[in-house]
């Protein structure tokens, strides 16, 4: 059995904020995320990702689609302009909700939400360029109530 996540699972509308730093630098960006997921249909679950850096004026748009679930993981399609398309393979527990591209020319990396007790998401990514730059993301998420 599938555990209970509603972050990616279930439809709704997620708000985070955190850091990225990059291993270039000693700074760190405050970030602003917005994801809205969709009622998942035949080809698997579609959400959209806003994100949105101080001092940064682009926003940074990503399409995500997951599918194939089962018991212990499911498949990630990522979409945006940077990259193109590239797929990876995620996982799931009781606690822990992740995924990683790996092979692919424009990405290389991971994300990883663990759940908290009051419903909020800890996550934790990691991605690396092609000339060994690592960007490092570190913040939460939580689901926007619905007022």
């Amino acid at each position: 059995m599938i555990p209970q996540h509603t972050f990616i699972f279930s439809p709704g509308e997620w708000l985070g904020e955190g850091t990225i730093s990059f291993s270039a630098s000693p700074e760190k960006i405050r970030f602003y995320t917005r994801w809205v997921i969709e009622k998942e249909e035949k080809g698997g679950i579609r959400s959209f990702q806003e994100v949105e850096m101080e001092g940064v004026e682009d926003h940074v748009h990503n399409s995500f689609r997951f599918f194939d679930k089962g018991d212990k993981g499911f498949k990630v399609e990522l979409r945006n302009n940077l990259v193109g398309i590239a797929t990876g393979k995620g996982i799931i527990n009781e606690k822990t909700l992740a995924w990683e591209f790996h092979g692919h020319n424009e990405i290389e990396g991971y994300e990883t939400y663990k759940l908290l007790s009051n419903g909020d998401y800890e996550l934790h990514a990691e991605y690396a360029s092609a000339d060994l730059f690592r960007t490092i993301i570190d913040g939460r998420i939580w689901q926007k109530s619905k007022e």
